[in-house]
């Protein structure tokens, strides 16, 4: 089926999918000696092709391929890679042969198990590799459409479809997974979702797992509000149970059929079950749905931009839109030496310090000569990007560093910049297109900067031809006319205004940005010019301003007026009324601080970088030149006490849902740094607080819960001896008997997994190990933490440290 045919079977009627297979395989105990789903279709294809049967027969339009972990990353853990033409060919092949004439075979693809850097080790490149080989099989052996689901991190979505654009014929939906908040576990919102799959061309997007039918119409009806592409909607049977030891699906198919009513009242088009789901349910579907005409949407157009846990719609943003131009190293030696070191303690301070001042983006440049700028810039995105939650401005003039930048991108960033030259447009379009971003257009060419407004918009036309050509969209280009120093080119600058004008008739799809403050070059009191030149440039039309957004901006001074509009007496006056104009000195508020405190805060921000410096003072004793630290007389105490202190307030956050996994990661990384020179220096362990075991146990592959309960741990002085996934009960207590640590934390994320829990429990209990017994992950709860017989139930790794501390000081007072 080609990608035509099945987008117009969406405009026409609603398209039913399949429900569950994972929990329909584990329900019929059809799972037993295969280490993995996807290898029942060589081991035993009779039992897939039954799950498919049964769909085809109760309505399914639309059957998804037994294919969702059939990528090399987990077909190598199981040793089946040297099969996976043999589990895709055989996944589609199954569906031709139990499905109904016209029956729709999905690819489908889902998470690789590995978070992609900066939270996880996972490069890029390495998952884009990755999913190109599954999809490019699935494209081999003839799948209609792919379905990429139960994402929950939307790097690794964005590379799942990079790769699916390039190898696969057909269209391509992408679904998201989200909690009951909106949110997935990496902090992500539906809007933010949706900017990134729509600007990367997806054909359809969509909802599934995770939650029931009712939290998921509520997620649909923000979907459908925010887009006119095709929406799917895949919903649980209800919040998963575990009762008597096996998962329960307590949604009924009454509700999941009104749940689905309801979103279709909204525009959803496909309509399927998730986990719990079975026939039952997508009977019941079909006979409500199939064949209906879609709810008509009509959604005005949008322009997003995002980052990973925020987006926003440029036609809906206040005017100007500000970026903030402090992330530049050019003219600033501090700033240039710390990068040349590989440092970006002050590039993350001027992130944090634009965002508190109210800027709406980040532009980010890392032109330092003699520097690899590929690999600096890209750096610099995943540092700032983990740390404020604005979308970014990716500014050079190397294609090669621009596309290593936007890759790297969680969301829909800007580009800046192109311009009229040949060779720019060249380079630099077909990055804009492949990554959906939007791109800053500077109306210069080869020949430099126009002097007249014409010219100006002469190069715009020429830029937009071109654009044209390459498939970027013109709501995505904006225009900037080019602000020359009012000083010494006064009467450019109502030619730059009158540009602007003209552009808004001629391509009002566009819109118009301003670096502002060159305006002011050479001139005193020169945020005076700044901000009576950005409210003329509103005025004539403009979008976005490149400016500081520390300074004023409510500042309209008439006698700088007359000087931008280059009337005469204008500039004398100005002169006179300014000359001795002198900018007040403006104090950092951290060299205020105590060295203490820069610690705390440097935990806090998750500054990594900072952490030496600071820590390696306090053990030296260094006397504050400021006069406000007199030293200390125990290096240790103040280095832990401040470490312990912010992380706490981190856990606070956490829990408020200020902070999201990447603030918990880089704050305990910090911590861990602080540590690691306090042992080394001082010879005085940071990991004397007590021994931890932390394991996934048998059955399940999820680690990166695990891995940050450890970091956590580590951070607050635990020795933590991490055994792992997969790890049998008896070879976790045997390593407890060994060792006899203070505690021991078992995690899973799968249901299914969760009795070897019990077995550990009853394993220490049986074999008089002390260690206290703390389990959590996805599924757990604290009930079943109690009927198990563990020691405690952690939600997370805050929480996990919290009761781990508590015990230390149990042990503290009976010794004492």
């Amino acid at each position: 089926m080609d990608k035509q045919h099945f987008l117009d079977l969406l405009k026409s009627r609603v398209l039913i999918m399949d429900g569950a297979t994972g929990t329909q395989l584990q329900k019929k105990k059809y799972l037993d000696d295969v280490e993995i789903p996807e290898e029942l279709n060589i081991k035993f294809p009779e039992r897939i092709s039954e799950i498919y049967k049964s769909y085809a027969d109760a309505g399914s339009d639309i059957i998804l391929a037994n294919t969702f972990g059939a990528n090399p990353i987990r077909l190598k853990q199981h040793n089946l890679l040297d099969k996976a033409d043999d589990i895709i060919r055989e996944g589609i092949a199954l569906i031709r042969k139990a499905g109904k004439a016209g029956c729709i075979a999905a690819g489908d693809i889902s998470s690789l198990g590995e978070y992609v850097q900066p939270l996880g080790q996972l490069s890029f490149d390495d998952a884009y590799e990755a999913f190109s080989f599954q999809v490019a099989l699935l494209q081999k052996y003839g799948a209609d459409i792919i379905v990429i689901e139960t994402m929950t991190e939307i790097k690794e979505l964005k590379a799942a479809i990079l790769a699916a654009k390039d190898n696969f014929n057909g269209a391509i939906i992408a679904q998201m997974t989200f909690t009951q908040d909106g949110m997935t576990v990496t902090g992500t919102d539906i809007k933010s979702f949706l900017a990134m799959a729509e600007s990367l061309g997806v054909d359809a997007v969509g909802l599934n797992c995770s939650v029931g039918a009712k939290d998921l119409a509520r997620m649909a009806k923000t979907l459908c509000a925010s887009t006119n592409l095709p929406v799917s909607f895949k919903p649980n049977a209800g919040m998963p149970v575990l009762i008597n030891r096996e998962t329960r699906f307590p949604g009924t198919v009454e509700e999941f059929v009104e749940s689905s009513l309801e979103a279709y009242s909204y525009g959803v088009n496909m309509f399927g079950g998730c986990c719990g789901t079975d026939p039952v349910f997508i009977k019941a579907l079909a006979t409500e749905l199939k064949n209906k005409a879609p709810v008509a949407r009509n959604i005005k157009k949008r322009f997003y931009l995002s980052s990973r846990t925020k987006a926003f719609d440029v036609n809906e943003m206040k005017r100007p839109i500000v970026i903030g131009e402090r992330i530049n190293p050019t003219g600033r030696k501090k700033f240039q030496e710390e990068l040349l070191n590989g440092a970006f303690s002050l590039v993350k301070d001027e992130a944090r310090a634009q965002a508190a001042a109210g800027a709406n983006l980040l532009d980010v440049n890392m032109g330092v000569p003699g520097v690899d700028e590929v690999n600096l810039l890209a750096q610099a995105v995943n540092q700032i990007q983990e740390i404020v939650s604005i979308p970014l401005c990716i500014d050079s003039s190397n294609p090669k560093a621009l596309e290593e930048a936007v890759k790297n991108c969680a969301g829909k960033p800007l580009i800046n910049s192109v311009n009229g030259e040949e060779a720019k447009l060249e380079a630099i379009l077909p990055i804009a297109k492949r990554y959906g971003c939007g791109l800053i257009a500077l109306t210069t060419d080869d020949e430099g900067i126009p002097k007249t407004a014409e010219r100006r918009l002469a190069i715009a036309k020429k830029i937009i031809k071109k654009a044209d050509a390459v498939g970027v969209k013109r709501e995505n280009i904006i225009f900037d006319y080019l602000v020359l120093a009012v000083s010494s080119s006064p009467e450019q600058t109502g030619e730059t205004l009158k540009a602007m004008r003209e552009s808004k008739k001629l391509y009002p799809e566009c819109k118009t940005l301003l670096g502002v403050s060159n305006i002011s070059f050479g001139l005193p009191s020169r945020q005076t010019v700044n901000s009576t030149f950005l409210k003329m440039a509103l005025e004539a039309g403009l979008d976005f301003a490149i400016i500081n957004p520390h300074e004023s901006w409510g500042v309209f001074d008439p006698l700088a007026k007359q000087l931008l509009e280059n009337k005469d007496p204008g500039a004398v006056k100005y002169m006179e009324a300014n000359a001795s104009f002198k900018k007040p000195a403006v104090k950092q508020e951290s060299a205020a601080l105590p060295l203490a405190r820069q610690l705390y805060f440097a935990v806090l921000n998750g500054n990594k970088e900072a952490v030496p410096a600071v820590v390696s003072q306090i053990i030296n004793g260094v006397n504050d030149p400021r006069g406000n630290d007199p030293g200390v007389e125990d290096p240790f105490k103040t280095v832990s006490d401040n470490v312990l202190e912010a992380l706490n307030l981190v856990g606070e956050k956490f829990a408020a849902k200020e902070f999201f996994l990447p603030q918990i990661i880089m704050s305990a990384e910090a911590a861990q740094a602080a540590f690691a020179i306090v042992k080394k220096t001082l010879k005085k362990a940071s990991n004397d607080a007590g021994k931890v075991i932390i394991a996934t146990v048998k059955g399940d592959m999820h680690d990166i819960g695990k891995n940050i309960v450890g970091a956590v741990l580590e951070s607050y002085g635990f020795e933590v001896i991490d055994m792992g996934i997969n790890v049998d009960a008896r070879d976790i207590i045997d390593k407890a008997q060994e060792i006899n640590p203070l505690a021991i934390g078992l995690s899973a994320l799968m249901t299914t997994t969760m009795p070897e829990m019990e077995k550990a429990v009853n394993l220490r209990n049986a074999l008089g190990v002390k260690a206290k017994i703390i389990v959590g992950g996805a599924a757990v709860t604290k009930k079943f933490a109690d009927e198990i017989g563990a020691d405690s139930y952690a939600k997370d790794a805050m929480e996990t440290a919290r009761y781990i501390k508590g015990l230390t000081a149990e042990a503290e007072k009976l010794r004492s």
